[in-house]
């Protein structure tokens, strides 16, 4: 086992080497509704060279290939928080590395909680451990190259050229004094490049530590909702009952942001541009949140489509 330790679409210009870093959105759709044309929330830090991926939706390796981005070049992961939307991806980023035999190195960064899943996860490969022995040696050091860290409120790290800091947000709001508002953390992180900075507010509702986080930031890449719009989406696809479907519209109200909290946050924080993803939002809804949004922020506003360069 493991021991801690505006968008332009990728597919037709991926960053050239030794470029600065671009924030690439592999996938834009919002957990756990189905779409045909968005994939499961994830992203990736590229220069060409060296790939940072943050969060690991589900599809998240195709998408990298999409993005031209080789798996070779993806020595770190960095997780938001640990709902499956944003982490299930990681299994087939760790198997296709097991299946590959691609050598070196991988980070695993993310908050309490995450050990035991990269554990888990490993665990589950001994069944496939006959197919992987064609290198002698190389499950172990495949074990031996993954190191995880778990990190908290206000950690700071370095990554190649890059400073990233974290923040607690209010994603798990809902639980109160729940064990499970103890027991996990959602973060918010920014990245400060040798050329410009990103705030990512991962999954959060309205929260003053991720205006912090994001003060001055030269883009901010924000999740969006709209819960009346997500509730009714919901009801139709699975046969929830009302009383369930009151219960998760509260939770989108306040562990998610509406187009008017974005707004907002891209306000109080001043920050200089704002890209959208994590959004459930259906295209006629669109044009309404732009406005709603610029009602009170006044910057570039851009919603992001999977694959686009930012």
């Amino acid at each position: 086992m493991l021991e801690e330790a505006g968008g332009v679409n990728a597919t037709q210009a991926a960053p050239p080497g030794n470029a600065e870093f671009r924030w690439i959105t592999l996938g834009t759709m919002s957990g756990p509704l189905p779409s045909a044309v968005r994939h499961q929330p994830a992203n990736v830090l590229y220069d060409g060279v060296e790939a940072i991926v943050v969060d690991c939706g589900d599809g998240a390796v195709d998408q990298l290939c999409k993005a031209g981005v080789p798996l070779p070049a993806v020595r770190t992961v960095i997780l938001s928080h640990l709902h499956i939307d944003h982490t299930a991806g990681l299994y087939g980023l760790l198997g296709r590395r097991l299946q590959a035999h691609i050598p070196g190195p991988l980070t695993i960064y993310g908050p309490r909680g995450t050990l035991r899943m990269v554990n888990a996860i490993r665990s589950s490969f001994d069944f496939a451990s006959g197919s992987m022995s064609q290198v002698p040696g190389f499950v172990k050091q495949f074990d031996a190259d993954i190191t995880v860290i778990e990190i908290t409120d206000g950690s700071r790290f370095t990554v190649g050229g890059i400073d990233v800091a974290t923040a607690t947000n209010t994603h798990y709001r809902f639980s109160g004094d729940s064990p499970e508002g103890h027991r996990y953390q959602s973060l918010s992180l920014r990245f400060d490049t040798p050329t410009r900075s990103i705030a990512y507010t991962g999954d959060t509702g309205p929260s003053v530590n991720v205006e912090r986080m994001a003060h001055g930031a030269d883009v901010l890449v924000s999740e969006i909702t709209d819960p009346e719009e997500v509730v009714a989406r919901i009801s139709r696809t699975f046969p929830f009952s009302p009383a369930v479907l009151a219960a998760i519209k509260r939770r989108f109200e306040l562990e998610h942001l509406t187009a008017e909290e974005v707004g907002l946050l891209a306000s109080r924080s001043g920050v200089k541009s704002v890209v959208i993803t994590h959004n459930p939002l259906t295209s006629e809804n669109l044009a309404k949140a732009r406005f709603v949004i610029g009602r009170h922020f006044e910057g570039p506003v851009t919603f992001a489509d999977d694959l686009d360069i930012h």
